[in-house]
C-alpha cells in the first residue's frame, strides 16, 4: 500500500508543536541518526529506521530526497526474521551428539546454553528477511503528517520511531474529530449537546 501508486488507506496525525527550525538540515540530521541499519548478514532479528521515500535502500537523506514542494516525504522500513525454536533445537541436538561422540562426555547446562547462543548467531543470518515499508508525508502548511496504511501495529511503529527521531508531540486525527473540524462550529456545538431519543413509525390508531 503506497502513496506513490494505486489507492491507499492512510492514517493522519496533527502536530501539537512545531519544531523551532524545520530546515533541511534539521530533517537530514535527525533522519540520519535514526536511519535504517541493514541486518542482512548479522545475527539480529529486526531493524527499524528511516529510508528515502523513492529508494528503500538509500539513507543519505540529501534534501532533494525528502523535500517536495510543500511537504517532506520519507519511508519507514522494518526488517524482521524469525528463527523457529524447532530448527534451533534440531541443530543443538546435532552438535551435542557430535561433542558427546568426540569427548565421551555430555555437555553441562552452562555449556549447552553457550552452544545454543553460538548456533543462534550462526543460523540467524541465514534466515530470509521479511521487509515492511510504508511512507510518511509531512505537510508543512497543514501541520499534518500522513502515513500510508492503518492499524494499531503500524501506528505504534510510526509513533515510536517518530518520537525517537523528532521528539515532537502528535495526535491521531480520528474520523469524529475530523468531522467536527469540517462542519460549522455552531452545528458541532449543537451535536455535542443533543440527546438520543426514540421514535416509532407506523399507522395511527
Amino acid at each position: 500500500m503506497s502513496f506513490l501508486k494505486g489507492t491507499v488507506t492512510l492514517t493522519r496525525y496533527r502536530l501539537l508543536e512545531i519544531p523551532a527550525e524545520a530546515t533541511d538540515e534539521f530533517f537530514s540530521e535527525r533522519l540520519k541518526l535514526n536511519s535504517f541499519v541493514d541486518i542482512e548478514n548479522v545475527p539480529e532479528e529486526s531493524s527499524l529506521g528511516w529510508v528515502e521515500i523513492l529508494n528503500p535502500l538509500a539513507t543519505s537523506f540529501e534534501p532533494p530526497s525528502f523535500r517536495f514542494g510543500g511537504f517532506w516525504g520519507f519511508q519507514i522500513r522494518l526488517d524482521r526474521r524469525r528463527l523457529s525454536a524447532k530448527i534451533l533445537n534440531r541443530y543443538c541436538l546435532i552438535e551435542e551428539a557430535k561433542i558427546l561422540a568426540e569427548t565421551g562426555q555430555a555437555l553441562k547446562a552452562k555449556a549447552k546454553k553457550h552452544l545454543r547462543e553460538d548456533l543462534r548467531g550462526q543460523l540467524l543470518p541465514k534466515v530470509l528477511l521479511d521487509t515492511d515499508l510504508f511512507e510518511v508525508l509531512w505537510f508543512k502548511k497543514e501541520n499534518e503528517i500522513w502515513i500510508a496504511g492503518a492499524g494499531e501495529k503500524k501506528r505504534l511503529i510510526f509513533e515510536e520511531l517518530f518520537d525517537r527521531t523528532f521528539g515532537l508531540r502528535i495526535r491521531l486525527i480520528a474520523p469524529i474529530s475530523l468531522a467536527f473540524e469540517l462542519i460549522p462550529k455552531e452545528l458541532g456545538s449543537a451535536l455535542l449537546k443533543s440527546q438520543p431519543s426514540s421514535f416509532m413509525i407506523g399507522e395511527d390508531g
